[in-house]
């Protein structure tokens, strides 16, 4: 019995062998399928990702500096900080993110690494730029936290005009101070590698202050306003609501909507960025390497749509904005549509009613303002005069006051 059981097992033993051999073989050929899908991918689409992003980038760009440098916006403190992250994003786009496209289609690299001074500016605005434009949002949502607060708070000071260089240049100090940091850490080697000479070091750094510095702040600045609004309904009510209240909660909600995928789109890069750095990835077979591989450019390129979403998503979430957008369009349309002969009649009329404007600024309004100095109110005509210059400044006179002309 026991010499039987034997005889079969040995007659088993080939099938056995041969079954791993063919499981080894298919296993060798998904992974080779799955690795050049994935290499397919890459060259043929993940390649054009910065083209596309310039493009819509560059159309939001337009967009955005049209629509914030409309009258009733271009005075608005979160505006304001809003434009000069659209700046920021197109000259991301610009430097950091089209030029890959170039060097993989035509060749057109930039000479970054001919030095070790210019190694260590390219990594520096490769991480400065996309910083700079988060702190700019940052910038944003602590505007819109500081003009929810009470009246009586000082932070609310930080929402004047004359206060916006400052914190534009706050921005940009902590953004280069964070850049900085990691950028003295890289030099050149071999003649063409710009790498890290510390790069575990530098790789925390990066991902702290960098990676969950601004989204963390950003977040808590979001619950404070959302706090302050909660309390400013509760104490105002709904019928109590003045439109420049709501003008403000429209920018409110499109800060909010930034943020959130802002956060959502930096945190997906550092993640990665942090598995990358810290799981031994030399030890993955070839085929988790492709994947590593594919997954890291994938997100690094997806990090760029933090510098095309601005416009879209303030054109999908703020009323204010389209409407100051559409106006614009509306304008720009009407020009184009008449004819060269009619626009030049527009133009010669518009200068003509200023100059009228100014004429009778000039010949009117500077004798009638002598009316002003109360030695000169005991004239026959003062009266008159005084209607006149209250006419062309509303709120200059009450009624008790021109009443009070007539005794003098």
């Amino acid at each position: 019995m026991y010499t039987e059981q034997l005889s079969l097992l040995y007659k088993q033993i080939p099938k056995m062998v041969d079954n791993n051999i063919t499981t080894t073989v298919d296993l060798m050929q998904t992974s080779k399928s799955l690795s050049d899908t994935l290499n397919l991918i890459s060259q043929n689409i993940l390649i054009y990702l910065p083209l596309v992003f310039f493009i819509f980038g560059l159309i939001g760009f337009i967009g955005n500096v049209f629509t914030y440098l409309q009258p009733q916006l271009r005075s608005n403190t979160c505006c304001i900080y809003s434009l000069c992250g659209s700046f920021i994003d197109i000259i991301n786009l610009s430097i950091n993110s089209f030029p890959t496209f170039l060097a993989a289609k035509s060749g057109i690299n930039i000479p970054w690494y001919l030095s070790s001074g210019l190694c260590k500016f390219n990594i520096f605005i490769l991480v400065f730029l996309p910083h700079l434009s988060i702190n700019f949002l940052c910038m944003a949502i602590i505007d819109r936290f500081a003009i929810t607060c009470d009246h009586t708070s000082s932070i609310r000071r930080i929402t004047q005009l004359r206060k916006v260089p400052w914190m534009i240049g706050l921005a940009v100090l902590t953004s280069g101070l964070f850049s900085l940091c990691g950028a003295l850490d890289y030099d050149l080697m071999y003649g063409y590698l710009c790498v890290s000479t510390q790069p575990m070091a530098t790789s925390i750094s990066y991902i702290v202050l960098i990676g969950l510095v601004s989204p963390i702040t950003m977040i808590i600045f979001v619950l404070l306003t959302y706090r302050n609004v909660r309390r400013s309904r509760r104490r105002v009510g709904e019928v109590g609501r003045t439109c420049r209240q709501n003008l403000r909660n429209q920018f409110i909600v499109t800060i909010f909507a930034q943020i959130l995928i802002t956060t959502f789109i930096a945190l997906q890069w550092i993640i990665t960025y942090t598995y990358f750095t810290f799981a031994p990835v030399y030890t993955e077979t070839p085929v988790d390497l492709s994947i590593i591989i594919f997954v890291f450019g994938l997100s690094s390129n997806f990090y760029f749509l933090n510098n095309v979403k601005a416009f879209y998503v303030s054109i999908l979430t703020s009323r204010v904005f389209r409407k100051a957008f559409m106006s614009e369009e509306e304008a720009r349309r009407l020009l184009i549509e008449i004819s060269a002969v009619d626009r030049a009649t527009l133009f010669d009329d518009v200068k003509m009613m200023y100059h009228a404007i100014i004429d009778n600024l000039k010949n009117t309004f500077s004798k009638d303002s002598h009316v002003l100095d109360p030695a000169l109110r005991t004239q026959p005509d003062s009266v008159d005069k005084m209607i006149r210059v209250e006419g062309a400044i509303p709120k200059l006179l009450t009624d008790t006051g021109v009443d009070h002309i007539y005794n003098e």
